[in-house]
């Protein structure tokens, strides 16, 4: 029996576009927040930066308040991923600690890092905003023992790790409040001049 070709794609396929459209929702909604608020943005805004209708938005994200949640998750994914990342073991503390703040950087500095940065999470339910928070402690965490291990090795002068950390990530999310996209500096660039000015400051020699 010849089988005509099917009009439908495959059930693969399908999720990939939905996937795809979702993340450019989410992307679109994340820029527009940056750029004028959470309040003064509207789903309409939206769907205009996509050229598409409302409800298609509606359709990726049941809300305004939706797609903010969905945007602080997913940068609190990338900084909880890069944050994991600082090198091998065996690396001194200071070396770790420059890797960490570039990637702190890269995350923050991203289009959804910003978001999380200018968007008070006040806009956030409950239960999301405690596992905001819980994330963000869990990242302070990371900083304290990068530099806790940096004083151990030698590599580090001995300080507060709690405010050097509140310092460190500071200084970054300060950043994600004036970086924008056509900026004379690259989120890589402006992280390795962080990294550079925090590892200068606390090196033991």
């Amino acid at each position: 029996m010849v089988q005509s070709e099917s009009p439908w794609k495959p059930k693969q396929d399908r999720s990939k576009e939905r996937d795809a459209k979702r993340e450019a929702v989410l992307f679109a909604a994340a820029s527009a927040f940056n750029e004028n608020g959470f309040h003064n943005t509207s789903l309409d805004d939206i769907a205009v930066r996509l050229n598409v209708s409302k409800p298609t938005v509606y359709y990726y994200g049941a809300s305004k308040e939706a797609l903010l949640s969905a945007c602080y998750l997913a940068a609190l994914s990338l900084l909880d991923d890069v944050t994991q990342r600082t090198g091998p073991q065996t690396a001194t503390g200071e070396s770790r600690l420059w890797v960490l703040i570039v990637a702190y950087a890269e995350a923050i500095l991203s289009v959804y890092g910003r978001c999380l940065t200018r968007v008070p999470d006040n806009s956030l339910s409950a239960p999301l905003r405690e596992e905001v928070r819980r994330l963000k402690r869990t990242v302070d965490d990371r900083i304290r023992s990068v530099l806790s291990d940096g004083a151990s090795d030698g590599s580090l002068r001995p300080t507060d790790s709690k405010l050097t950390a509140f310092a460190i990530a500071g200084a970054l999310n300060a950043a994600a409040l004036w970086f924008e996209d056509d900026g004379p500096r690259s989120p890589r660039q402006i992280g390795e001049h962080y990294a550079d000015l925090f590892t200068n400051a606390l090196r033991s020699t």
